[in-house]
């Protein structure tokens, strides 16, 4: 008979900013960091330290005291300090696949620096896990997960242990959508499970008791895991003491202060593969009351969400591929510089940041971290496009315009772009001459056209005068005056990763109707008196009625979790008669206003809800009623379908001024169904619409990446990612607002900024489509490149050599439905990355021009000389230039 192990890892889950700000917190740290040294250095029996699996705790650490650094090496060098794999602990579900691959990248190269890197994937607080976990830490080189959330644990007296979702042990086999498989281990106690050891023999006695039996419960092997440290917990100095009194009075268990790769090795050395079971697919705690999946923090402050997409979006589809594009015409490659943006920006991502389910105060930085990280990456754009630009051959007639995309597959685009004409510069008059000199000019409009001479439609605005300057490379600043106008148009095709040259000259306009109707060669749009819609697609024939209507309903719950007010009153736009409009009509297509005025409760009933916070009642218990008190939510739709659209366009501005409540837009799918499927990371994922038998909350919220389809409606958006789809598939509802007034969890953390009193601007697109379908068609990669940003830049005179064609398409490959276009970048030693994720359920074929090798996520080395891959269902594939 083996002897039992106990493993004691030492560690402190550090939530940079949670209940308190970031540096209350890092003022912690450090003592923290402190004590763990002395204790390292001089304390027998005190062998290791979990730095949490992330590298930013580190760094935070270092920042105050950065002559640390070379001690921290050595305790690392030494296997004392056990650091990585990650650069921080994110939210899984709400930052992207790229995003969740540069977290892994920059973590392993930090820690690649201080001298060893403990490998294991490690999640311990996660809200959730998508399913492609397994396959990214399979190409990382892990072959074990240490998780928190998203398994229920059964144990050996409840024989339910056969379900996808739950688990007889703590240990267990987790399979991703394209088969790749790894350990997984369940923190079925929690990561706390062995903190405060006493020391005192009677306590000791009384807490080993419990704890051993609590870990026997579910381990599959003798090899028991102890978590001694929790939330910002401070080292436990007399650890040392506490396990030698373990020992005396357990004699037959080996107490061992351990590390994870010890302990990992342990139990695969120990392990009987045949009892275990395997989980499948995404972990979100399906098989639960459904009360604790704190799926509502996807909806928490949603304009942090949508300033996080939108940052995702410019690093992957303009930053990084424009930066690859100038590298081609002599521009380093910033790789230094996109680290910092990309590290900026996890700043946010870690998972109690972007869940917002913090103070007042963390989310208020983080609002200026999302802008320091705009003005990074732009600044990273706009010098790739003007490097670029400025070598571009032109005509010599006409302002020439270049725009930049880089989605994936080629597409229709609606760009906008402020032009500049008539620039008078300081150094040719006085300042204050300039802008009358520019007022007497005549007016003038523009006409817009391709390089090879064919005419685009354009909308010309002119925006009057403005002054601006110039920041020349080798000068001073050059000031100036200009004529400016914003010019709408739509560019055909434009190329999956590349751009196209257009030249601006003449136009005249068209005078706009009356009609709330709005109809292209794809989609036919009619608007309804309560302001709900009906889209008809020309090519399928499929129609949908009754689509945009609002809901709005009270939520006591918080900053983690949705839960309605106890009088269950609801408010609808579909009895309402708002006013309608046609607010532009163009060649380019048109945009019809709707304008709501809903009286809705202005806040859940004060005294009541009051108590209930003050008394820390469990959300689900929750009573309270809506107020009684009235106000208007004023709520203005835009709805847009332009020439080559094959999607309705929303657009949705919300003055919110109430309290307590979540608004949504509501989508009739058109048919019934048992299933849905959803954009998750690297995966479209297909869930069932009725929940669990174990399911207890009335609600059944998710989330989800890019869109979610559901009968004959699919909608993609932008940064909007709570959704619910009704057990029969017959209704969607997407969630654009949710107002709350603390954090919640452990205690009474009021967070009013949550309410959310301010102008929130949601947007998405309405497709028709068998939505069954999705998942072997090509509307995953349509979608991603409908998301993707434009950038378009009017060119500056320059004396730079013009060696750059007008036009140009980096995008050198052909792939068949479901394989969608992920990024398109420089690996470390310059040579060109590009990966893609398969959602078919079939393998398909990616031809290249060029040569591949095949590499992993790390994109460090790759395998082969090839031009034509067969990419497996499900898989994510990189492909490394040679």
């Amino acid at each position: 008979m083996t002897r039992k192990k106990a493993h004691i890892i030492s560690h402190s889950h550090w939530d940079r900013e949670w209940f308190l700000p970031l540096e209350s917190l890092r003022f912690k740290l450090v003592t923290l960091m402190d004590e763990v040294e002395g204790l390292l250095d001089m304390e027998a029996g005190f062998n290791h330290f979990h730095m949490d699996g992330q590298m930013i705790m580190l760094e935070d650490y270092l920042a105050v005291k950065p002559a640390k650094r070379e001690k921290m090496k050595q305790l690392v060098a030494d296997g004392k300090l056990r650091i990585g794999p990650w650069y921080m602990l994110q939210d899984a579900f709400l930052t992207s696949g790229e995003a969740n691959i540069r977290n892994l990248q920059y973590g392993l190269e930090m820690a690649k620096e201080f001298g060893h890197v403990e490998k294991i994937g490690y999640f311990p607080d996660t809200f959730g896990l998508y399913g492609q976990v397994p396959q990214l830490m399979s190409q990382a080189g892990f072959d074990t997960v240490v998780f928190g959330r998203g398994v229920n644990p059964t144990g050996f007296n409840n024989q339910v242990f056969d379900s996808a979702f739950a688990s007889k042990y703590s240990e267990m086999f987790w399979e991703s959508p394209d088969g790749s498989k790894v350990l997984g281990i369940l923190l079925a106690n929690w990561y706390s499970n062995g903190n405060e050891i006493p020391v005192e023999k009677e306590e000791a006695k009384v807490f080993w008791d419990k704890k051993l039996a609590d870990v026997e419960r579910f381990a599959s092997t003798d090899e028991w895991l102890f978590m001694n440290g929790c939330d910002h917990q401070p080292v436990q100095t007399d650890l040392a003491e506490a396990l030698e009194v373990a020992k005396e009075l357990y004699p037959d268990v080996d107490f061992i202060h351990s590390h994870f790769e010890r302990y990992q090795d342990a139990v695969k050395q120990s392990l009987e593969p045949e009892k275990l079971q395997t989980v499948y697919g995404e972990l979100t705690s399906q098989q639960s009351d459904g009360w604790s999946t704190l799926a509502n923090t996807a909806s928490s402050r949603i304009y942090l969400k949508q300033a996080n997409e939108k940052m995702e979006r410019l690093l992957e589809r303009l930053a990084e591929p424009i930066s690859v594009m100038a590298s081609d015409a002599g521009v380093p490659y910033p790789h230094e510089y996109l680290a910092f943006a990309w590290k900026l920006l996890m700043e946010n991502q870690i998972h109690d940041s972007i869940t917002a389910c913090s103070l007042d105060e963390v989310h208020r930085e983080m609002e200026v971290r999302f802008e320091k990280v705009e003005q990074v990456t732009m600044s990273l754009i706009s010098n790739a496009a003007r490097k670029l630009t400025e070598q571009i051959t032109i005509a010599e007639t006409g302002i020439p315009i270049t725009i930049f995309h880089a989605g994936g597959v080629e597409i229709a685009k609606t760009i906008e772009i402020e032009l500049e004409t008539d620039e008078i510069h300081f150094s040719e008059m006085h300042f204050e001459q300039i802008p009358d000199e520019l007022a007497k000019l005549p007016a003038q409009t523009f006409r817009l056209e391709t390089s090879e001479g064919v005419e685009i439609p354009v909308v010309v605005e002119p925006l009057g005068i403005h002054f601006n300057y110039d920041l020349p490379e080798r000068k001073f600043r050059d000031s100036y005056f200009a004529r400016k106008y914003k010019l709408t148009f739509i560019v055909e095709n434009l190329p999956a990763i590349g751009y196209e040259t257009l030249y601006a000259h003449a136009i005249s306009e068209v005078e706009p109707s009356s009609a709330l109707t709005m109809e292209n060669r794809f989609l036919k749009v009619e608007v309804a008196a309560n302001g709900t819609y009906t889209l008809f697609d020309k090519m399928s024939g499929i129609e949908a009625r009754g689509l945009g209507a609002y809901e709005d309903v009270g939520d006591i719950g918080n900053e983690y979790m949705f839960k309605e007010a106890g009088d269950k009153l609801r408010v609808d736009t579909l009895q309402s008669k708002p006013e309608m409009s046609v607010l532009r009509e163009d060649k380019l297509g048109k945009t019809i206003i709707i304008r709501h005025e809903i009286e809705i409760p202005e806040s859940a009933s004060a005294a009541a809800f009051a108590e209930e916070k003050r008394r820390l009642v469990w959300h689900p218990e929750r009573q309270s009623p809506r107020s009684e008190k009235r106000i208007i939510l004023k709520v203005a739709t835009e709805l847009t379908l332009n020439k080559h659209d094959k999607q309705l366009a929303v657009r949705v501005k919300i003055v919110n001024n109430a309290d307590d409540h979540r608004f949504r837009v509501l989508f009739p799918t058109g048919v019934t169904c048992e299933t849905h499927q959803a954009g998750s990371v690297f995966e479209v994922t297909t869930r069932p619409n009725k929940q669990a038998k174990e399911w207890t909350n009335p609600t059944s919220d998710n989330r989800k990446q890019a869109f979610v389809t559901s009968g004959n409606v699919l909608i993609a958006t932008h940064g909007l990612p709570e959704y619910e789809v009704s057990e029969n598939g017959d209704k969607l509802e997407l969630t654009l607002l949710r107002a709350v007034s603390e954090i919640g969890d452990w205690g009474d953390f009021p967070a009013y900024e949550a309410e959310c009193h301010r102008e929130i601007t949601a947007e998405f697109y309405v497709f028709l489509t068998d939505g069954s379908k999705a998942i072997n068609s090509e509307l995953p990669a349509e979608v991603n490149a409908l998301l993707a940003p434009v950038y378009a830049m009017q060119h500056k005179p320059s004396n730079k050599a013009k060696t750059l064609p007008e036009n140009q398409n980096f995008a050198k490959w052909k792939a068949a439905n479901g394989l969608v276009f992920s990024t398109f970048k420089l690996a470390k030693d310059n040579k060109r990355i590009v990966r893609f994720y398969q959602t078919a359920t079939e393998p398909t074929i990616l031809q290249t021009i060029h040569t591949w090798g095949k590499s992993t996520i790390l994109e460090e080395t790759s395998i082969g000389q090839e031009k034509t891959f067969t990419v497996r269902p499900n898989e994510i594939i990189t492909l490394k230039g040679v």
